[in-house]
This record gives structure tokens, C-alpha cells and sequence, in this order.
């Protein structure tokens, strides 16, 4: 691999400004140097600590570490591409806040569904004056109404 880098950078170095050395150019120099430009501390930061696990996991476990790097390494590497995870993550919460807000109104409908609906309060009827008895004169004693005892219902 090393051999073949610097046979790509001296064919670099001698082809100059032609059309094979622009495309090794633009190749070898201009598109790892945008990339690399694009770079963050964060995620310098990133790969660090996963040079860190690795390393770790290779030094505490030797052969099975190493077995199992290889096996979670398509899985981390696949994170690690995904910066913008966070989008991601905004995403299924707006989603879930949408569902359950969804979910809650027809709940509350059902709730109310079942609980008795308050009524109206009921208007008195009006008054009517007595009508006239032709027996109570001015004489006449009034009607006594007796309460009731309680226990009588």
C-alpha cells in the first residue's frame, strides 16, 4: 500500500501540469484536503476516543477484542458518519409528540364520552296566584300544614 502511494505521488510530481497530473492532483491533494477541511473538533474529538476504545478493548481482551472490533466496527463506523444524528433524533420526537398529542384528544373525547354531561339548571315555574275559594272569608282560619316527622319519608 505504501509502495503504491509513492508511486502515485512521484507520477504526481512528474507528470506537472498536464491533464494526468491535474486528475492525480485533484485526486491526491485538492479532495483529502476539502474533506479534511471539513473537519471539526468534534470530531477530531470523536475519532480520538475511538481510537481510544479500540485500543483499550485490544488491550484488555487481545485476540477476542480484536474479533470483536471487527465485528461492531461497520456499526460505529456507520455512526460516526452520521454527524447530523441529531436531526435524526429531532425528527422521531417531533414525530412521537404528534402520535401521542393525536392520541391524548381522542382519549380525552372517549373520557368525556363517559362522564355525565351537566345539565341544565331547571328554570321554577312560576307562581299562579290561589284561586279564590268562596268558603274562605274573612273569618276563616288558615290551614295549618304540620311538618312531617323525618323517619316518615
Amino acid at each position: 500500500m505504501i509502495h503504491a502511494l509513492l508511486l502515485l505521488w512521484l507520477a504526481l510530481l512528474v507528470s506537472g501540469d498536464t491533464r494526468a497530473g491535474r486528475m492525480l492532483r485533484h485526486a491526491l491533494v485538492v479532495g483529502p484536503a476539502r474533506w479534511l477541511s471539513r473537519w471539526t473538533r468534534g470530531d477530531l474529538l470523536l475519532l480520538l476516543l475511538g481510537a481510544l476504545f479500540a485500543a483499550t478493548v485490544l488491550w484488555v481482551m487481545e485476540e477476542e477484542g480484536g474479533v470483536l472490533l471487527a465485528m461492531i466496527g461497520p456499526e460505529l463506523i456507520g455512526w460516526m458518519a452520521m454527524f447530523d444524528i441529531g436531526a435524526l433524533l429531532d425528527a422521531a420526537l417531533v414525530t412521537v409528540t404528534m402520535a401521542s398529542v393525536v392520541r391524548l384528544r381522542d382519549f380525552r373525547r372517549a373520557i368525556l364520552r363517559r362522564l355525565p354531561r351537566p345539565r341544565a339548571p331547571r328554570s321554577r315555574r312560576a307562581v299562579r296566584p290561589r284561586s279564590v275559594d268562596p268558603e274562605d272569608g274573612p273569618f276563616t282560619f288558615p290551614k295549618i300544614h304540620w311538618p312531617s316527622p323525618a323517619w316518615a319519608g
